[in-house]
């Protein structure tokens, strides 16, 4: 009943799921495309509060960038300054060493 003939017609499981693949791609373009066409007309329809919004974050966005370029330059300068500290509390302590 279960011969090997009765099943020849029928595709295999790994042909199956190489052709879901391209269906699945052709799905997403679809729906990229639908967005990206979406997504201008409402640019253009909503331009006035597009230009608010920018105008709203740029100033946090500043806020947030300076803030961070802040702590990462003073953490620099600290790190540094302790390396200088290292560096002359190394020779001191070799001095002992060598005597």
């Amino acid at each position: 009943m279960t011969s090997s003939a009765f099943f020849a017609n029928f595709p295999h499981q790994d042909s199956i799921s190489k052709e879901v693949i391209p269906v699945s791609n052709i799905l997403g373009i679809i729906i990229g495309v639908v967005a990206v066409i979406v997504g201008l007309i409402l640019l253009v329809v909503w331009w006035p509060m597009f230009i608010k919004a920018l105008m709203a974050l740029v100033p946090i966005l500043l806020i947030i960038i300076g803030a961070g370029v802040l702590v990462y330059f003073i953490s620099e300068i600290k790190s540094k300054l302790e390396m200088g500290k290292e560096e002359v509390a190394a020779p001191a302590e070799k001095k002992p060493e060598s005597e």
